[in-house]
């Protein structure tokens, strides 16, 4: 067989093995993964959130419902296992803790203003507001990836160093906030269809 045979042999094959290969994943954008799990006020969803510190022997778990009720507002809700609430509304915090409640100005706790800002930015689809207080990297494909986020403030990155929020096409699955002193909470979201009020 000639040498001229032979090398039309091997380059067919090579085009045919390269028309064979799967394609690549198309890298993921973030806006277009916001775009699918945006929610729109009012809604609620549950949650059960694992705590973790260094002064808890075990993580502690807590269960209970998140609002998102309108622009700027949000309400944690936890039920068990004791009776807390938090209404994030208009650069303050509302804290209802065993029927006594206190209101703070978000404007003392950069930290706590990142966090919020962020999971609204994430619940609104707003990654151009996202990605003003965050660096972040999404990595995995559109049903199953996950977004982590460092805040671009070092201030802030000395009480949350980081935020890692995971989900499907549709929704997001969980949200977990990395603390300073190796203090962590992880917040695994249940959708639940009940009613709003």
């Amino acid at each position: 067989m000639s040498n001229r045979i032979k090398n039309q042999r091997w380059l067919a094959g090579c085009l045919l093995a390269m028309l064979s290969t799967p394609a690549l994943p198309a890298a993921l954008d973030l806006q277009a993964i916001l775009d699918k799990t945006t929610i729109t006020p009012p809604s609620r969803v549950g949650f059960r959130e694992f705590r973790h510190n260094r002064m808890l022997k075990d993580e502690l778990v807590i269960t209970g419902y998140l609002e998102y009720l309108q622009k700027g507002s949000l309400r944690k809700v936890i039920e068990a296992p004791f009776d807390e609430s938090y209404l994030i509304q208009a650069d303050r915090i509302v804290i209802n803790r065993q029927g006594v409640t206190k209101t703070l100005s978000l404007q003392k706790s950069r930290a706590l203003s990142a966090m919020l800002g962020g999971i609204e930015a994430i619940l609104a689809g707003q990654s151009e507001q996202l990605a003003t207080v965050f660096e972040y990297e999404l990595s995995g494909v559109e049903e199953d990836w996950s977004l982590h986020l460092r805040p671009r403030s070092k201030r802030i990155a000395k009480q949350l160093t980081s935020l890692t929020v995971t989900g499907d096409g549709d929704s997001v699955s969980t949200i977990r906030f990395d603390l300073k002193d190796d203090e962590w909470h992880r917040m695994e979201l249940i959708p639940t269809s009940e009613p709003q009020q």
